[in-house]
């Protein structure tokens, strides 16, 4: 196994057998002033084969962060593989518009396009870290995690009930809400503090959207689990509850065996 570690912010799961050429591995990575993880996935064997976590402490600006990223990958010997593709996935606000309007992008945003959806998504452009991205990595591709939802969720509709996504932090969520022909009807984020501030919003989509919660299927994605205030605040209030699955065109090595795949759904599944 070929790993780094940095005293006590640095998780692992798997292992990079050295038998894998990187020629065949794609790098997923995103970063935030708190955190800075990533999974790779063997394209050979359509399989995820290492996450790696780093908690970021006290980032006080851009720059900081961009510093913390080169330590992180000075001192990670699998960040320096020369992977075939490395996908960064952008978690800022974003917004979304027809494909048509997307000459008005500003030279503060970057863009992505969702050409099966006809959607742009529009970003906030970290200079700084931009910049440090592009250096240390080998034309690395700039993306936004939601897009990963755009492309993938409406394999999920089953036509069978209305259904709901939800992608949980610890400090906002988004809801993704497609129409029975499976074109989205919504994306949108809300920040939240307290499990009161996420009914409250959560509740009063559905009432504007007149959904019937005892009928309609609420999928969860992200950071909660069956233990988690907010599993018992959808509990509570939906009577049709479950995780996101992971697709059926990947795997995951042995060694994630316990790890909940509605869990950085966004990350690991992101895609041009």
């Amino acid at each position: 196994m070929v790993s780094a570690q940095i005293k006590n912010t640095h998780t692992s799961i798997g292992e990079v057998d050295p038998t894998l050429s990187p020629s065949s591995l794609s790098l997923k990575l995103s970063v935030t002033p708190n955190c800075l993880r990533y999974f790779i996935v063997s394209n050979s064997f359509a399989q995820i084969i290492f996450f790696g976590e780093y908690a970021l402490h006290h980032v006080t600006s851009m720059e900081d962060l961009a510093k913390r990223v080169e330590k992180v990958y000075a001192r990670d010997e699998i960040l320096q593989l020369p992977f075939a593709e490395v996908l960064i996935g952008s978690d800022s606000k974003y917004m979304l518009l027809p494909i048509e309007l997307s000459f008005i992008t500003a030279a503060n945003n970057l863009s992505q396009r969702c050409t099966d959806s006809g959607l742009e998504i529009l970003f906030d452009k970290n200079v700084e870290l931009i910049e440090t991205l592009t250096a240390i990595f080998n034309k690395p591709k700039f993306l936004h995690l939601n897009s990963t939802f755009v492309h993938l969720l409406p394999q999920y509709q089953s036509g069978l009930a209305e259904q709901l996504f939800l992608n949980i932090t610890s400090t906002y969520f988004d809801i993704i809400h497609f129409s029975a022909d499976k074109r989205l009807k919504m994306m949108n984020r809300y920040e939240f503090k307290t499990e009161t501030d996420f009914s409250y919003f959560l509740l009063l989509y559905c009432d504007e959207m007149k959904l019937d919660r005892e009928h309609m299927e609420l999928i969860l994605i992200g950071e909660v689990d069956i233990q988690s205030k907010i599993y018992d605040v959808c509990y509570r209030y939906f009577k049709n509850l479950s995780f996101i699955r992971n697709p059926e065109n990947i795997n995951f090595s042995k060694a994630f065996d316990r790890y909940h795949k509605h869990l950085h759904f966004n990350l690991y599944n992101l895609a041009e």
